[in-house]
């Protein structure tokens, strides 16, 4: 049985996502890969967004 990626992401998402990251990979990008690098990159600019209220609340 195929590993589900997750229900969270559409299929059209995830291979989107591959299409514009493949050229930084040399190795081809799986669906997990995708949803790996949305995850992470969804982590990275709530961090950010967290960052930044938390430096305007000290001014």
């Amino acid at each position: 049985m195929a590993k589900r990626i997750s229900s969270k992401y559409s299929r059209k998402f995830l291979e989107k996502t591959i299409q514009v990251w493949q050229p930084y990979f040399p190795a081809p990008l799986s669906l997990g890969d995708a949803r790996e690098i949305t995850e992470n990159m969804t982590a990275l600019f709530n961090f950010l967004i967290r960052h930044e209220k938390k430096s305007e609340e000290t001014k």
